[in-house]
């Protein structure tokens, strides 16, 4: 009976949160430039796929297609169940980001032997307004972090010792990670370096190669796009901050990224006051050495990342952003509660039931905050799409009466359901906020 109730419960923790995640996509999908511009990418057959990731804001692209391989795996089984629309990608990263939630809450589990830490872990997590509100977008940031929390939890098991198959499989989604997302680099190195690492030297060099061959051949279709493409650009944000320390023209602002990064953890969980995020970290930090000390592996995972983070980011030299850091969310969200909540007895139970209360209370308030990115004509559009595409004749545009943002490709979704627009068509489409759609020529 105890296992029947412990699977439901996991059943209802991953149920919930896909369903808030996902709650009305169909009407409100945010459909700007990064989502149409790689849902695109995932409609192409897999030979025509990339071979680097997502273009950057520093210029230059992420070192690998490993995004756009996931996306393309989405887009092949759930998108038929959606017509293919971008949406569909959108459902399918809520579906992995939850899936390694769970994972990620039962590793942590079986690590402290505490399911108060783990629910209240995985509670802070999920309902995080600012993951929430990104958690159904096509986007390789939320991907980045989607896979660290699947290599965080292999890791947390520690089955990677029990095979170096396993141990390879973990070493790839933690460097997809770093596909998707550049900024996923620091807790991917901090995981790779854990793999690696064994007191026996035969063991040492066995994982060291496992884990440099994964990275080397997942670095390949990179290596043969920059062969291929020779001036093409690179990014040049982090490369440009270090040449300026090394030529003495500027100082490494290790205070600074320190302090961004307390802010950044402080916004994923609502606490807006930096006085209070930092001395929250601090004092877990500190709480995290002392009572886990006799698990160094532990401590590794949750304590490098940041630290590689910090001395990253002071190099970077340039303006830093929350999502910078999404990555570390998880890391974050578990070095509080592991190190400032017990683990057994009594206190355990007590304490643990209350911050699961609390975090639990907080649900509806973090809800009503994550609506940051939607839009709402998306519906419409799609409704006009699918009215545009029973005509059975190609337009040469579609266009609306009502604004949209800048970087919305309103064509998008018609082209996506199998739409054609033709240059030699004289038929233009304007699609109006109530659904309804004018066009500059009668219909013949």
């Amino acid at each position: 009976m105890k296992r029947v109730l412990v699977a439901a419960g996991i059943v209802a923790l991953f149920v919930v949160p896909f369903a808030i995640r996902t709650w009305g996509i169909s009407q409100h999908f945010w459909m700007l430039e990064d989502q149409w511009r790689d849902w695109e990418v995932a409609l192409l057959p897999l030979r025509d796929l990339p071979l680097v990731g997502s273009p950057t804001h520093v210029h230059g692209y992420t070192i690998g297609p490993a995004f756009y391989w996931i996306l393309w795996a989405i887009r092949v089984t759930i998108g038929p169940f959606f017509d293919n629309l971008p949406r569909a990608g959108g459902i399918g990263q809520a579906l992995l980001e939850t899936a390694a939630d769970i994972f990620l809450m039962l590793a942590v589990w079986r690590r402290t032997g505490s399911p108060w830490i783990a629910v209240a872990g995985f509670l802070l997590m999920a309902s995080s307004a600012f993951d929430l509100s990104l958690a159904a977008l096509v986007w390789n940031p939320t991907m980045g972090e989607t896979l660290i929390k699947a290599a965080l939890a292999l890791v947390l098991f520690g089955w990677y010792r029990r095979s170096l198959w396993v141990l390879a499989v973990t070493a790839a989604i933690a460097w997809a990670a770093v596909h998707a997302y550049t900024g996923a680099v620091f807790a991917a190195l901090a995981t790779l370096a854990l793999l690696a690492f064994s007191t026996d030297r035969r063991v040492l060099v066995r994982r060291a190669i496992v884990v440099v061959g994964v990275v080397a051949l997942l670095q390949m279709p990179y290596v043969i796009y920059r062969y291929k493409n020779r001036n093409a650009p690179v990014m040049s944000a982090v490369s440009g901050g270090v040449s300026d320390i090394l030529q003495g023209k500027a100082a490494p602002d290790f205070y600074g990224s320190a302090r961004f990064y307390a802010t950044a953890a402080g916004y994923f969980q609502n606490v807006h006051t930096l006085r209070w995020a930092g001395w929250i970290l601090i004092l877990s930090t500190g709480a995290l050495i002392v009572r886990y000390r006799q698990d160094p592996e532990l401590l590794w995972v949750l304590l490098a990342p940041p630290a590689l983070a910090i001395l990253g980011y002071a190099l970077f030299l340039g303006t830093l952003d929350v999502y910078y850091y999404l990555s570390l969310l998880p890391i974050s969200v578990l070095t509080v509660v592991i190190g400032l909540m017990p683990r057994s007895g009594r206190a355990a139970t007590a304490v643990g039931a209350a911050v699961v209360i609390g975090a639990l209370s907080l649900v509806p308030w973090r809800m009503a905050h994550s609506h940051t990115f939607e839009m709402p004509e998306y519906a419409v559009l799609v409704s006009s799409s699918r009215t545009l595409l029973g005509l059975h004749q190609p337009l040469r545009d579609i266009r609306t009466s009502f604004p949209l943002p800048p970087t919305t490709n309103v064509g998008h979704p018609y082209v996506a359901m199998g739409g054609v627009f033709d240059r030699n068509s004289l038929l233009v489409a304007t699609i109006n906020l109530d659904g309804s759609i004018t066009y500059n020529i009668p219909l013949r």
